[in-house]
């Protein structure tokens, strides 16, 4: 038996789907489900950004995960699978969702997380029974989680993986590793806790440390939504970690800073970089997307103290908020300069299926259309609701403003002045990072705001 893995890409302004030589750093979703399924079946992992589909290799199964953005041309991708006669199954979050829309390209649905029905569904899929759809009972403990299966991957199409001359210099490889699910806070844009529940799960520690030493990559990035987000719990993992002598960046709240000994225990255990998502420097739009953890006053504060550890900070803004203006874009560029952020994504605020944004705009009557991820042309302009009130731009001209501000942040200038603040690691990692953002190695769909809350 064979199963297909698919990422689909997605279009570009021009409809042409987005092609690049390598990208950053994979998603760990396929890997680990490959460790999921049965040892005897053969699986391959395929990137559509990085190669294209051979529709015409004999495969008995495609299996498709795809985010928000991708999903047009994931439905695309199964609707031409289920031409040819493949078995077509389908998860991930968009799809958890909607599954009634993906039941129209897929023979297989499968809602929510998988570490119990996806073997389900293999066993029944061999005996020739596969149900229409899987939902997921209750959210998985993730103990006993296997190692996922990153030997399927082609690693010289990952810059983070890659073993070339810039492995002299920085941490590399680094691979993505899970520690915990779940997110307590309920920010309105954010698909995270719906999709992983608001109750903190944690891994066993000793089976964290087990698959760090047996994959033994010398980076980590922790993809953990917080990996602060119970102190207690990661003072001990931190201490497990320091004898490991790895390197490792992560996701985490701003505000975590205020403890000093879970920083300093987070450097002392190979942090370099922590990725934070600030959002918005207005506190109405912090309040209008229920981010209420965020204190803007506070923001300088929080960002010296990571500085002072020496963990540098990635940061994520989002622009388009009801009451914002063109100045906001600029205020934004401004205050990362001047507090030395060393990198950052932007992104236009985006209605997600599911999330209580979507259905607060679809209430009002602001969406262009109800489901604008099947609209191209709304995908590509990122137009896709109303703004409220008139002395607003126009959509286009935020998403212009977005580009023009961030191509100016990612300057050869303006990233020597911000990353020069960093010790030498520090300094070359996100000098990388920066490089890689100009080259466009991070899609969109790779890591968005729904990653970053």
């Amino acid at each position: 038996m064979k199963i297909k893995f698919i990422e689909p890409s997605t279009y570009t302004e021009y409809n042409k789907l987005y092609k690049t030589e390598k990208v950053l750093m994979p998603s760990l979703t396929f890997p680990l489900l490959a460790a999921l399924t049965p040892a005897d079946i053969d699986i391959s992992i395929i990137s559509e950004h990085l190669e294209d589909i051979d529709f015409d290799e004999k495969v008995d199964l495609v299996g498709i995960t795809a985010y928000t953005p991708q999903i047009l041309r994931a439905y695309e991708i199964a609707d031409e699978y289920k031409r040819r006669g493949v078995p077509v199954v389908m998860g991930g979050i968009h799809v958890s969702m909607e599954p009634e829309e993906a039941a129209e390209h897929a023979n297989t649905v499968i809602v929510g997380e998988a570490e119990d029905t996806w073997p389900e569904f293999i066993d029944d899929f061999r005996r020739g029974s596969g149900k229409k759809l899987y939902v997921a009972k209750k959210k998985p403990s993730l103990a006993h989680t296997p190692i996922p299966r990153f030997s399927l991957l082609n690693k010289d199409r990952y810059l983070l993986m890659d073993n070339t001359w810039v492995n002299r210099f920085l941490p590399l490889p680094m691979l993505p590793i899970q520690t915990a699910r779940g997110c307590p806070h309920s920010c309105d844009f954010c698909s995270v806790s719906i999709f992983c529940g608001t109750t903190y799960r944690p891994r066993p520690i000793s089976e964290v440390v087990n698959e760090i030493v047996t994959l033994g990559s010398k980076g980590w990035c922790f993809v953990d939504d917080n990996i602060f987000a119970n102190p207690e719990r990661a003072k001990e993992l931190f201490n497990k970690l320091i004898p490991l002598k790895i390197t490792w960046i992560g996701f985490a709240n701003v505000n975590a800073s205020d403890d000093r000994e879970l920083i300093r225990l987070a450097r002392k255990s190979g942090c370099i970089s922590i990725i934070i998502g600030l959002e918005s420097l207005d506190s109405r739009s912090i309040k209008s997307v229920s981010k209420t953890m965020n204190k803007i006053d506070h923001y300088e504060k929080n960002i010296k103290a990571y500085h002072r550890e020496g963990i540098a900070l990635t940061v994520s803004m989002i622009f388009g908020f009801d009451g914002e203006d063109e100045i906001a874009i600029k205020e934004a560029y401004d205050f990362l300069t001047k507090n030395h952020v060393s990198c950052a994504f932007w992104w236009p605020l985006t209605p997600f299926p599911g999330t209580p944004l979507i259905k607060r705009l679809k209430e009002a009557g602001r969406l262009k259309c109800d489901k604008w991820w099947l609209n191209p042309e709304l995908v590509v302009k990122n137009s896709l609701f109303k703004f409220d009130g008139k002395e607003l731009p126009e959509e286009r001209t935020v998403k212009n403003n977005i580009n023009y501000y961030y191509k100016k942040f990612t300057s050869l200038k303006d990233m020597f002045n911000r990353c020069l603040f960093f010790p030498p690691q520090r300094f070359l990692l996100s000098i990388y990072l920066n490089l890689t953002l100009r080259k466009g190695f991070i899609p969109y769909d790779e890591i968005g705001p729904g990653k970053l809350s």
